[in-house]
């Protein structure tokens, strides 16, 4: 059973074929258009602007994934799909790099850590010192009692 996802980027990807050129389809196998025309939705609507280019149209990525993997697959020659791949590697990797510095764990226990001292900091700052105050009947005893060995 195929997803609705692929229904639709399979709308979307024969409505996006029927305005390339002919000599690109030729590249394409029969089988795979047999394919994708047999998986289309039948109730989703999609729309191509002519005075827009592929990259600006507003494509689900399913739809943009297919684009991708026919590009790769069916029209580009060897030298073309080595550049192609490497670039695709490049972006992979630095999506990784970006995902491992934002979700770095030594980073994230490092910043928790400097959070919670300058916390402390701010805490011990504005922190009351309390002074503890004798009771008024033990002032007056400890002063009664001083008045009489003060005498001897």
């Amino acid at each position: 059973m195929v997803s609705i996802e692929l229904s639709e980027a399979a709308v979307e990807f024969n409505c996006i074929l029927e305005y390339t050129e002919e000599k690109l389809k030729k590249k394409i196998p029969q089988k795979f258009l047999d394919f994708l025309k047999e998986i289309q939705s039948n109730t989703y609507k999609f729309e191509y602007d002519k005075n827009k280019r592929l990259s600006e149209q507003n494509l689900k990525p399913k739809t943009r994934g297919l684009i991708a993997l026919v590009y790769k697959d069916y029209i580009c020659d060897e030298d073309k799909k080595k550049e192609y791949l490497r670039i695709i590697q490049e972006n992979i990797m630095q999506k990784e790099l970006d995902k491992r510095k934002t979700y770095n764990p030594d980073d994230l226990f490092k910043n928790k850590d400097i959070v919670k001292n300058e916390e402390l900091q701010q805490s011990e700052e504005k922190r009351i010192t309390m002074v503890k105050e004798e009771k008024w009947y033990i002032k007056l005893f400890d002063f009664i009692k001083n008045l009489f060995h003060s005498g001897k």
